[in-house]
C-alpha cells in the first residue's frame, strides 16, 4: 500500500517540504489566515532555516558564474523571506512556499565544480 502523502526519492524533510509548499499554494487562495495556515508558516521558515545552509553549499560549487550567482541571490533572498514579518498573509504563504521550493531544490542538488 503507497501512502499518498510520500514523494518518491525524497528524505522525510524535503518530502515535508514538498507537502506545506503546496499546502501554502492552496491556503494562500482559500484561507491565508488561521491556525492552520500559521502552522505551514512557521514549518516553511523552520524548514528554509535548516536547509539553507546546504543549499548554500551546493550553490556555491556550481561551475556556471551565472548560475551561481542566482542562486547564491536566490538563498540569500529565502533566508530573508523566512525572516519577514507577516503582513499580507496571501502573498506571505506565496512567498514562503517559493524560497522553500528554491532551498529545497538547491540543498539535494550536488555542485557541478
Amino acid at each position: 500500500m503507497t501512502d499518498a502523502t510520500v514523494i518518491p526519492d525524497q528524505p522525510p524533510i524535503r518530502q515535508a517540504v514538498a507537502l506545506d509548499i503546496a499546502f501554502a499554494q492552496d491556503l494562500a487562495v482559500r484561507e491565508p489566515t488561521g491556525a492552520f495556515a500559521n502552522d505551514v508558516r512557521e514549518r516553511l521558515r523552520t524548514a528554509i532555516r535548516a536547509l539553507a545552509d546546504d543549499a548554500e553549499r551546493n550553490a556555491s560549487g556550481l561551475a556556471d558564474s551565472r548560475a551561481r550567482d542566482i542562486a547564491l541571490e536566490t538563498v540569500r533572498h529565502a533566508r530573508q523571506v523566512a525572516e519577514d514579518p507577516v503582513g499580507d498573509p496571501e502573498a506571505n504563504l506565496r512567498l514562503l512556499a517559493g524560497a522553500a521550493k528554491s532551498v529545497n531544490t538547491y540543498a539535494r542538488q550536488r555542485s557541478t565544480a
